[in-house]
């Protein structure tokens, strides 16, 4: 984690939430500046060195996965700005969590593989394209910073790692771009790039017998899935699955991405 990418931060830091802050590697620099931040940390023996090394130091006991971060925001009084270096195994779960919380967070910095962050800023028709892609493209600014050599961690890893900086898009223009059912949305995705070198007629044919659906609309029958920009899967959503006939309510439907175990 650079520091200089941190300077934005508010003053108080009273929004600053650092996942994982193990032995207090960055959360010592991050609370000497930022009195008001919070860390989340599942380990008990490495809270109990923080505690002696940090007196006064905000934490949450708890699995990162399992935290409410909207109550968090709301407690707060302010969107959160999320930082971490995110443990590679379980990087995609974490960051499938955030997006079900994107109303609540401003930005994110964090240390991820570097793999998976060029997934995640992949464009159509490039290899990596994938999922994440699309949901990042749609619900954030995602911007992939710089590499970190595998020998500033230890034990070293065997792949690469990245800083990544990700904008959370919550102006109210953004909400219209993806004003569709997300969980239809979520199966479209999945069914489609389970079989990403088929096109959509043969990939979404299981998905459109399941409910009753005839057809694709013409436009998208001989399209594959790396073809579509982000927003031509929010619109292909509405047309099978309209919002009148298929209602959506964020507010009982919050758990979409990350998985039904993960969380409140």
């Amino acid at each position: 984690m650079n520091v200089q990418n941190l300077e934005s931060l508010q003053n108080d830091g009273n929004g600053v939430i650092e996942l994982g802050c193990g032995l207090g590697q960055i959360s010592k620099y991050l609370f000497s500046k930022y009195k008001n931040m919070t860390g989340i940390e599942i380990d008990s023996r490495a809270l109990s060195i923080i505690s002696r090394t940090m007196p006064g130091f905000d934490f949450i006991h708890d699995d990162v996965l399992q935290i409410n971060y909207k109550e968090l925001s709301i407690n707060k009084k302010t969107k959160l700005t999320i930082i971490g270096n995110l443990p590679f195994y379980i990087t995609s779960q974490i960051l499938f969590c955030l997006l079900d919380f994107h109303k609540y967070i401003e930005q994110a910095i964090v240390t991820i593989q570097y793999e998976v962050g060029e997934r995640i800023v992949a464009k159509p028709n490039q290899k990596n394209y994938s999922i994440l892609s699309i949901l990042f493209h749609l619900f954030t600014y995602p911007y992939l910073l710089f590499k970190i050599p595998s020998k500033a961690f230890y034990p070293v890893p065997k792949v690469q790692a990245a800083v990544m900086k990700i904008i959370f898009k919550n102006h109210e223009s953004y909400y219209k771009h993806i004003n569709c059912n997300l969980l239809f949305l979520k199966k479209i995705l999945k069914y489609s790039f389970q079989q990403r070198r088929k096109k959509l007629k043969s990939s979404l044919k299981n998905l459109l017998i399941q409910y009753n659906i005839p057809k694709l609309p013409e436009q998208f029958i001989n399209l594959r899935p790396q073809q579509l920009y982000p927003y031509q899967f929010v619109e292909l959503t509405n047309l099978l699955f309209p919002l009148q006939n298929y209602p959506f309510n964020p507010n009982i439907h919050t758990k979409v991405w990350r998985k039904k175990k993960h969380g409140d």
